[in-house]
């Protein structure tokens, strides 16, 4: 029977090739040919009869004419079809003893708890040229399964951080020998199986063969630290022992009062409306800022007259800000006879001024040239100790000057009034 169908087969193509005359009916010759590959391999599979490959034989040419050369048709390999096939256990996933190229997948494996050696029934469900993707329909036989000794697994390990892993939950993570070890997770599976610190996973390999070492599964909870809490022990023998379970209501009774307590509504308390505050005008007046210009003149009045420190020899009088002036300043009071000391504007350098307090005279901080730390560390010193200081906001020369006067005057007449000289 199939010989006089592969007979049939090549009487057509002999006869078809033989009126190609375009590439038009050249494409058309090869769908033609494709239609009769396929109806002989139908007719093979559903006859009895066949037992052996079918030979093909090229028709014979005849040499009164040339006739185009047709390439050899390919012809997919059919996969005999059977009730049931021989699962093979493999380091990650399996595949079937009578199936060239099949993959059945890990989660598969472990959805029917498959063992090496069982006979299982299955259905495609992804086929290319690589691989073909099965599916488990149903397990028929386990007479055959035998446990894989040349395949070692580590269950429940622990991944930590940085995918280093080096214990399981039951224990540390040791060999064939029992040797203690750790893996160090590669980067390819840290981002396939999106592992974190804390999750569990199973790392599988051929015995004897440590370089085989992999992840295959990843479990989807991860890992907690059991918590182990001691029991109060007595010293009364006839004292019941307290058991977990009464301890754990007992949490739990509390927990639920304390959290029904807080849940509890409470009434919003309306506040009082605060009487708004009028302000009064002050009765005194506020005192000027010390500055050479008259109230009513314009700032760049300049006072004219001259200013004496000879009544001040030997006084010591700190400059605080302005240092750019420094070396102005200096030679101004050095022919006064006046002992001074210029501190610069910033916080650190005006810190000085606590070991200086006890033997100054009077204190003048340029405003305009000083922070705000600066300023208010000088000023808690000059009011502990009482020293006379003022805050001037002009840096004019003939403005500091007449300031730096006034507060040695001041100096001075506290000095005449406590009899120190």
């Amino acid at each position: 029977m199939m010989q006089q169908i592969v007979e049939r087969a090549k009487t057509l193509i002999a006869g078809k090739m033989q009126v190609v005359e375009t590439v038009e009916e050249w494409d058309l010759l090869l769908e033609e040919i494709r239609g009769i590959d396929e109806w002989v391999q139908l007719s093979r599979y559903y006859t009895h009869s066949v037992k052996s490959d079918i030979a093909w034989s090229e028709p014979k040419e005849d040499v009164s004419f040339e006739q185009p050369v047709v390439p050899p048709v390919k012809i997919t390999p059919v996969i005999e079809q059977r009730y049931a096939y021989t699962f093979v256990r493999e380091l990650k996933g399996g595949s079937l003893r009578e199936w060239p190229n099949s993959h059945i997948s890990e989660t598969e494996i472990r959805q029917w708890n498959l063992e090496h050696g069982m006979e299982i029934r299955v259905q495609v469900v992804q086929q290319d040229a690589r691989r073909t993707t099965l599916e488990v329909m149903a397990v028929v036989a386990t007479d055959q399964m035998k446990p894989l000794a040349e395949r070692i697994v580590f269950e429940r390990c622990i991944v930590k951080n940085h995918g280093i892993i080096e214990s399981t939950v039951e224990g540390p993570l040791k060999d064939e020998t029992g040797k203690p070890f750790y893996y160090a997770t590669p980067v390819e599976d840290m981002r396939f199986f999106h592992l974190k610190e804390g999750q569990l996973v199973d790392l599988v390999m051929w015995k004897g063969r440590p370089e085989t070492l992999t992840i295959a599964w990843k479990y989807a909870f991860q890992y907690q630290e059991p918590t182990v809490q001691l029991l109060e022990t007595s010293n009364d023998p006839t004292a019941p022992v307290p058991s977990s379970v009464e301890s754990t209501q007992g949490s739990a009774v509390k927990k639920s009062g304390r959290y029904l307590k807080q849940m509890k509504r409470k009434s919003k308390v309306k506040q009082e409306q605060k009487t708004r505050r009028i302000r009064e005008k002050k009765s005194q007046a506020m005192a000027p800022l010390v500055t050479t210009s008259v109230p009513g003149q314009p700032i760049d009045f300049l006072d004219m007259k001259p200013l004496d420190f000879a009544s001040f020899v030997g006084m010591r009088l700190v400059i605080v800000g302005n240092e750019q002036q420094s070396p102005v300043y200096r030679t101004f009071f050095a022919e006064t006879g006046i002992e001074l000391i210029h501190l610069s504007g910033d916080a650190q350098s005006a810190k000085k001024i606590a070991g200086l307090a006890k033997k100054t005279d009077a204190i003048v901080v340029i405003t305009s040239r000083v922070s705000h730390a600066a300023s208010a560390h000088v000023i808690a010193q000059a009011k502990k100790h009482d020293i006379p200081f003022a805050m001037e906001r002009l840096d004019g020369r003939r403005s500091l000057y007449t300031a730096c006067q006034r507060q040695l005057e001041k100096a001075r007449l506290n000095q005449l009034k406590t009899g120190k000289s």
